[in-house]
C-alpha cells in the first residue's frame, strides 16, 4: 500500500469516527478500545496535536476503531508516530498517557 493510499484511507476511518480524544482520564476509563489499539494510541497520544493529518488520523483510529482497524494501520501509525516522538525529544519516557 502506498504512503498516499495509507493517508486516504486513515483520512476516511477518522471522518467516520465520532467524538475526540479528551485529557479527561474519566472520559478513557469508560471507554474500552480492542487491545489491538492500545499500542497506537500509546504511540500518538503525545504527539498528536489535534491538528489533521496523519498523526491525528492514526489517533483517532485507535480511540474509535474497531480491531480491524487497528491491525490494518498498526505498523505504519506506530512507526510514524514513534518517529515523531523522536524528532520531538519525547520518545523513552512516558507511559503515553493513559
Amino acid at each position: 500500500m502506498s504512503l498516499r493510499n495509507l493517508l486516504a484511507a486513515l483520512g476516511a476511518i477518522a471522518s467516520l469516527s465520532i467524538g475526540a480524544c479528551g485529557s479527561d482520564d474519566e472520559e478513557h476509563e469508560e471507554h474500552q478500545q480492542p487491545a489491538e489499539c492500545v499500542p497506537i494510541t500509546e504511540a500518538c497520544h503525545d504527539v498528536d496535536t489535534g491538528e489533521p493529518g496523519p498523526i491525528h488520523d492514526c489517533h483517532e483510529t485507535a480511540h474509535d476503531g474497531t480491531a480491524a482497524d487497528c491491525q490494518a494501520v498498526a505498523s505504519s501509525c506506530i512507526s510514524l508516530c514513534e518517529a515523531a516522538l523522536a524528532d520531538a525529544g519525547l520518545d523513552g519516557g512516558g507511559d503515553g498517557g493513559h
